[in-house]
C-alpha cells in the first residue's frame, strides 16, 4: 500500500515544501537533515502495511486472528493428545514408573500416564503421547523402543491410538470468526447449535438438522477437523457441551456424520520418464482435497425439514471434477479408463454423510 514511499520521494517532497534561503544542494548541511528525516519516515510508512492484516484479518494475519476472535469469545482450539493401552511382559514385580518414555520408529514420542507393575508375567498401563496431534494416532505395534531399560521388563506391545487432534489452523479459526460475524447464532437457531458444536474438540464441521424427528427436535451431524465422522470421544463431549448451553424445549440428538467411502481407479497414459506412482500420490492428494471442500461447503449450510425434504441437502462427488484433476496432474497425457466406486457416474452424498477417499488406483 506504502511501497512507493521511498526515501527519495519524502526527501523531494520536503525539500519542495522549503520557503527559505537555505542551501539544498546534496551535501549542504539542510540536505543531509532532511535525508536521514525521509530515511525514517519510509521505514513508518512501510511498517503501516504490517497493520493491514491486523485491523482485516485474513489467512495470513497469524497471531492477530487470535486476538479478533478473542474479542467474541473464539478462542483457538489446542488439539488434543492421543492415547493408547500398553502391555508389559517380564518378572513378576518389575516396575515401570510412570513418566517412562516410548517412542515409533517416526520418533512419536509417548509417556506411561501411571506407573505398572508387572504381576503373573504382564501388566496394563496407558500412553498418552507428548503433544497434540493427529500423527499420533498410531497404530498397534508401531511403539518399538523406550527411552531406558527397566530390570525385569522383557518386552512391551502397544495397542492402537486414538483420540489425537492437531491444534486449530488459522484458517479453521478464521472460519469461526466470520462464521460468527456473519451467521448470527441467537436464541438456538441453527447457527447457535453449529457454533456450539464446533467449540469442542474434536469437532471441525456441523450440519444442523431442524426438526428432524417433528417439531421441537434437531439433530446436529458432528464431522472432525479433516471433514471426516467425528470420534465416539467427540460426539459425547459435543453433546454434552450443547445440553449445558442450549435453550430449554428441544429435544437434542448429536451423532457422528455418516461415511460414504470413494474408491477411484484409473489407466492412463504418460509422458516418457514419468513414475506412475507419482502419478497415483499426485490423484489421491488432489481427490482427498477435493472431497474436503465439498464436505465442508455442504456442511456450511442446514436443513430445516419444516421447509425441505433431507434429500434437497444431498450433494455429489462429479465424475468429470475427477476426470479434471487427473488431466491436470504434470506427466498425465491422456486416461483410457476412469471409475469412481466402479461407475463412471457422479456419486451422491447424504446430506448427513461426508465423502472419504479409502482408495485410488492408477496403471
Amino acid at each position: 500500500m506504502y511501497e512507493d514511499m521511498a526515501p527519495e520521494k519524502i526527501r523531494k517532497r520536503i525539500l519542495g515544501r522549503l520557503t527559505t534561503d537555505l542551501q539544498t544542494r546534496e551535501g549542504s548541511f539542510t540536505y543531509d537533515i532532511i535525508a536521514a528525516a525521509a530515511e525514517e519516515i519510509s521505514e513508518v510508512y512501510h511498517s503501516l502495511d504490517a497493520l493491514l492484516p491486523a485491523f482485516y484479518v485474513d489467512e495470513t494475519s497469524g497471531p492477530y486472528i487470535d486476538k479478533q476472535a478473542g474479542t467474541v469469545g473464539i478462542v483457538r482450539k489446542a488439539g488434543t493428545a492421543a492415547r493408547c493401552a500398553i502391555s508389559f511382559t517380564g518378572m513378576d514385580g518389575a516396575a515401570i514408573p510412570a513418566g517412562a518414555v516410548y517412542y515409533t520408529a517416526a520418533g512419536l514420542a509417548f509417556y506411561l500416564e501411571g506407573s505398572v507393575t508387572i504381576r503373573d508375567g504382564t501388566g496394563e498401563g496407558a500412553l498418552i503421547a507428548s503433544e497434540p496431534g493427529d500423527a499420533y494416532n498410531i497404530a498397534a505395534g508401531e511403539i518399538v523402543t523406550a527411552l531406558r531399560n527397566y530390570g525385569g521388563v522383557t518386552g512391551f506391545s502397544n495397542k492402537a491410538a486414538d483420540g489425537g487432534a492437531d491444534p486449530e489452523t488459522d484458517a479453521a479459526l478464521l472460519a469461526r470468526y466470520l462464521e460468527r460475524m456473519r451467521k448470527p447464532a441467537t436464541s438456538g437457531n441453527p447457527w447457535h447449535y453449529q457454533r456450539w458444536a464446533k467449540e469442542v474438540e474434536g469437532v471441525g464441521a456441523a450440519r444442523i438438522i431442524s426438526k428432524w424427528n417433528g417439531p421441537g427436535t434437531v439433530k446436529v451431524i458432528a464431522a472432525d477437523q479433516d471433514l471426516q465422522p467425528a470420534t465416539a470421544a467427540a460426539v459425547a463431549a459435543c453433546a454434552a457441551h450443547i445440553e449445558a448451553e442450549r435453550p430449554i424445549g428441544p429435544s437434542v440428538t448429536v451423532e457422528a456424520a455418516g461415511m460414504l467411502e470413494v474408491t477411484a481407479a484409473a489407466s492412463v497414459t504418460l509422458e516418457s520418464g514419468v513414475d506412475v506412482s507419482s502419478v497415483r500420490a499426485a490423484l489421491e492428494e488432489a481427490v482427498r482435497v477435493y472431497l474436503k471442500s465439498l464436505a465442508a461447503a455442504a456442511f456450511s449450510g442446514n436443513v430445516d425439514l419444516r421447509l425441505e425434504t433431507l434429500e434437497a441437502g444431498n450433494y455429489e462427488v462429479l465424475f468429470n471434477r475427477i476426470a479434471f484433476l487427473l488431466l491436470a496432474i504434470p506427466g498425465v497425457l491422456d486416461y483410457t479408463s476412469l471409475t469412481l466406486n466402479g461407475g463412471t457416474g457422479n456419486l451422491t452424498v447424504p446430506a448427513g454423510s461426508v465423502p472419504v477417499l479409502k482408495g485410488v488406483t492408477v496403471t
